[in-house]
C-alpha cells in the first residue's frame, strides 16, 4: 500500500505575543484534519521550527523575561504558552494521531531545540493523546526521502545533537548556538518595537527603505559582540552561555561587511558536502530558509517549500507588500516508486503598502491575523 508524505515547514507557532508570526491556525488545521480523515498510510513531517520556542517569552513571576538559562521547567512554561495561543493547531493534530496508520514526526530544528527535552516531549504527547506514533528526530530517511530542516549547514545556527544540553549551577539548561542566545539577550527587544519588520523579504530589499532599522542592527550588533568578546568573558566567566566561540569572529565580520543578517543558502552548501551520495534518494526537502525553491536533476530533486509564518514579499519600486502564499510538500511513495508535487493551500489576503505598515506595526498585525481567522492573544502575566 503506498504511504502519502507531507512536509510542512518553518510553521514557528509562537506564544501569542508581538514576537510570534504564526497566524494560519485554521489553514494548517484544514490542511492536517484532510488528512487525518485518510484511512491508508500517512506521515505528516513538520520540518523544523515547528515551535518558535525561541522567541517565545517566559513568565518570571509576573515579568516577561526572554531567559538563557533554558531548563525544561521554562521550555514545558513555554509550549503551555504556544498550546493555549494555537489551540486548533494542537486539536488537529490530535485528531490525526488517533489512527495507527498515521504517523507525525516533529524534525528538530534551531527554533525548537526545547524538543531535545524529554519532559517537552512527553507533554506534547500528553496533550496529543498519542504516545506511539509521535516521533521527535533530527531527520526522516524513509522510502527513498530525504527531509531534514536544514539549520546543519547554516554555520551560525546548527546545533550539537549529540551535546544539545549544558550544565549550569547543577542544572541542565540548553546548548543553542550562539547567535540563539544572541537573539535572546537583545534582539528579542528590537522584535517587540517592530513586530511586523522581520516578516517582510528580502532583507535587502526592506533595508533599503528601512534605514533606521540597518542603523539599529548595526549598533545593537556592534556592541552585544563588543561585550561578548571582552567584558561578559570575565564577568560571567563561569556562564557557559557566555563563552564566545572564536571561530565565529571571520563570520560575524563578513556579515557585517556584507549587511547579511539572513539565514545561509543550506542548500548550496548540503550539495557541496553530499554531492557524491545525492542519488541516494529521489527526494531532499529542507526547511529553515524561507524561500520556496526547486532543483530537479536525472534521478533526485531537492525542494523548499517555504514557510508557513506570515510573511511578505516586499516590491522594491511600488512599496506594496504581497503575502507569501501557504505550500506543503505532497509525496506519494511505493516501493521504488517515488512521486512529488509542491502544492499551494488557498488562502484569501489583502496587499499592504510598506508605508501604511511602518505608521502602525501592531495595527497591521491584527489586520493580517483577521484575515486568516486568528485573533491574538497578545499573552499578559496574569494569562498564564
Amino acid at each position: 500500500m503506498p504511504t502519502e508524505i507531507i512536509v510542512v515547514g518553518d510553521t514557528e507557532l509562537g506564544g501569542g505575543t508581538l514576537t510570534d508570526d504564526f497566524i494560519a491556525d485554521k489553514s494548517l488545521s484544514q490542511l492536517l484534519l484532510t488528512y487525518a480523515a485518510k484511512k491508508s498510510p500517512v506521515d505528516f513531517i513538520c520540518n523544523g521550527d515547528t515551535f518558535d520556542f525561541l522567541k517565545c517569552p517566559y513568565f518570571d513571576n509576573g515579568k516577561l523575561t526572554y531567559p538563557r538559562h533554558i531548563t525544561s521547567g521554562v521550555s514545558v512554561a513555554k509550549l503551555k504558552m504556544i498550546y493555549d495561543a494555537h489551540k486548533p493547531v494542537f486539536q488537529a493534530w490530535r485528531e490525526f494521531v488517533t489512527s495507527t496508520q498515521h504517523h507525525l514526526y516533529f524534525v528538530i530544528g534551531n527554533h525548537d531545540h526545547d524538543l531535545f527535552y524529554p519532559e517537552v516531549r512527553q507533554k506534547i504527547k500528553s496533550l496529543l493523546r498519542s504516545h506511539k506514533n509521535i516521533h521527535f528526530i533530527m531527520e526522516y530517511e524513509k522510502n527513498n526521502i530525504h527531509v531534514e530542516h536544514g539549520h546543519q549547514h547554516d554555520f551560525l545556527n546548527r546545533i550539537k545533537p549529540d551535546h544539545p544540553f549544558l550544565k549550569y549551577k547543577k542544572q541542565r539548561i540548553l546548548n543553542i548556538p550562539w547567535v540563539s542566545f544572541g537573539i535572546i539577550s537583545g534582539f528579542l527587544k528590537l522584535k517587540e518595537e517592530h513586530p511586523f519588520m522581520e516578516r517582510i523579504k528580502p532583507l535587502p530589499v526592506l533595508f533599503s527603505h528601512h534605514r533606521a532599522i540597518v542603523k539599529k542592527l548595526n549598533i545593537l550588533s556592534f556592541f552585544f559582540l563588543l561585550k561578548n568578546i571582552i567584558l561578559y568573558p570575565l564577568h560571567y566567566h563561569f556562564d557557559p552561555t557566555w563563552t564566545f566561540p572564536k571561530e565565529l569572529l571571520r563570520e560575524i565580520y563578513r556579515r557585517f561587511r556584507n549587511v547579511h543578517w539572513d539565514v545561509d543558502d543550506v542548500v548550496k552548501t548540503f550539495k557541496r558536502k553530499r554531492w557524491r551520495s545525492l542519488h541516494r534518494n529521489k527526494v531532499y526537502v529542507f526547511g529553515h530558509v524561507h524561500t520556496k525553491y526547486v532543483e530537479e536533476k536525472e534521478g533526485w530533486v531537492i525542494i523548499h517549500s517555504d514557510t508557513w509564518r506570515d510573511e511578505y514579499f516586499l516590491d522594491k519600486d511600488t512599496k506594496v507588500l504581497t503575502p507569501k502564499t501557504k505550500q506543503y510538500v505532497h509525496i506519494l511513495a511505493e516501493s521504488d516508486q517515488v512521486k512529488w508535487e509542491l502544492r499551494a493551500h488557498p488562502i484569501t489576503r489583502s496587499t499592504f503598502h510598506f508605508n501604511d505598515v511602518m505608521k502602525d506595526e501592531v495595527k497591521f498585525l491584527t489586520l493580517a491575523a483577521g484575515e486568516e481567522g486568528y485573533h491574538y492573544p497578545f499573552t499578559k502575566p496574569e494569562q498564564k
